[in-house]
Order: C-alpha cells, then structure tokens, then sequence
C-alpha cells in the first residue's frame, strides 16, 4: 500500500550540524540550492507533460463518449422503426421456481 503524504509543502533537506562559515560552506550551500531548483524543475516539467498526456486523453474520451452516445441513439431509433421484429425472450426467471435441497457427503 503507498503511502500519502501531505505534499504542501517542499522543505529543504536539513543538514545535522550547523557548518562554519566559510567559502567552502558557502560554495557546498549553493550546489544543494542549484541541485534542488534544477530537481524541481525538472518535476515541474514531468508534470506539465503528464498533464498534457491527460488531457488529451479526456479529449479521446470524451469524443468516444459523443460516438458512442450518437451510436446508442441510432440503435433506438431503429428499434422504434421496426415493430414487427420479434422481441428477444426473457431469459431471466423467477427465484421461486427452483427449488434447493442439501446435499451430504
């Protein structure tokens, strides 16, 4: 089972022991900054692609659903315009005809 967690906010990875201030410091501070904003970014462009992929898929299904839809109209109304075919029988009984009986072994 996955786990969710609350992702409203994105927190900065926290370093265990405070670092002296220093250029070496200052310098290992920048990469984790650069790191992280090209990791976000590159989420952020993950995620406009995934949801350019959704959309068009909601377009795809919502094009079937019009067809499909239109389809079920046509087939009405040719059932409307032939009366005289015979219905389908109605294969579905009652629940009182059948008897049970158990059965040991």
């Amino acid at each position: 089972m996955k786990i969710l967690r609350n992702r409203g906010t994105i927190r900065p990875k926290v370093t265990t022991m405070p670092r002296s201030k220093s250029e070496a410091s200052s310098q290992l501070e920048l990469y984790k900054l650069v790191t992280e904003q090209q990791r976000i970014k590159q989420e952020l462009h993950f995620i406009e692609q995934r949801t350019v992929i959704l959309k068009q898929r909601l377009n795809s299904l919502k094009d079937q659903i019009a067809d499909t839809e239109q389809n079920i109209n046509k087939l009405r109304q040719s059932d409307h315009r032939h009366p005289n075919l015979p219905k389908r029988p109605n294969i579905f009984f009652e629940a009182n005809n059948y008897q049970a009986f158990e059965i040991e072994y």
